[in-house]
């Protein structure tokens, strides 16, 4: 036997599937109708038009500084010892980035250590800039030293990486690891 649908009964169900049709044809469209801001892409990034890039070298450091080991050349410990000084061996050069060359003065404070003093007796530092010879030091005391002196002009370079060398006339050598130590190196560079 069939089953019979009875008018209403098949109306009904049109009419709620068609209803549900409706409700989600409103849902999509609404749900369109949401205001979205504008979005744009970041800007293309471009260098300046001027200048350079930044030097990681300046005209002065501390022995103790975390870049400290870039203006190191030679002849200089790759660690600093109590986070402040570095033993420097027979010719420790340093170099500099020097913008100018006016009114220039090289510093250095370094000390002599009174152990290694008393096995080598006095000893002779000289000083070069650029390999011109700018002063010679003499010392027969131990202890902690400063040096400052104006530079002349043409022994440096501007906007150009500058050296600078202290030689000292006698080293220590250690008879058990063949270290061999010079003086302390603190702080050095070119000042105004």
């Amino acid at each position: 036997m069939s089953k019979k649908y009875n008018a209403p009964e098949c109306y009904t169900h049109n009419f709620v599937t068609v209803f549900r049709l409706y409700l989600l044809f409103l849902t999509c469209i609404l749900s369109g109708c949401v205001n979205i801001p504008d979005s744009y892409a970041p800007p293309v990034q471009r260098k300046p038009l001027g200048g350079t890039e930044p030097n990681p070298i300046g005209h002065f450091v501390q022995m103790g500084d975390l870049n400290a080991t870039a203006y190191i050349v030679k002849d200089v410990a790759e660690g600093a010892e109590a986070g402040s000084w570095r033993w420097a061996r027979k010719r420790p050069e340093l170099r500099f980035f020097l913008d100018n060359t006016a009114n220039l003065s090289f510093k250095v404070d370094f000390s002599i250590a009174e152990t290694l003093l008393r096995e080598t007796g006095p000893v002779t530092i000289s000083i070069f800039i650029n390999g011109h010879p700018l002063d010679v030091l003499k010392y027969s005391e131990a202890g902690e030293k400063h040096f400052e002196k104006p530079v002349p002009a043409d022994f440096l370079r501007a906007k150009s990486m500058n050296f600078a060398a202290m030689e000292i006339d006698k080293i220590w050598v250690s008879k058990s690891d063949g270290a061999v130590l010079g003086f302390i190196l603190t702080r050095a560079g070119f000042t105004q």
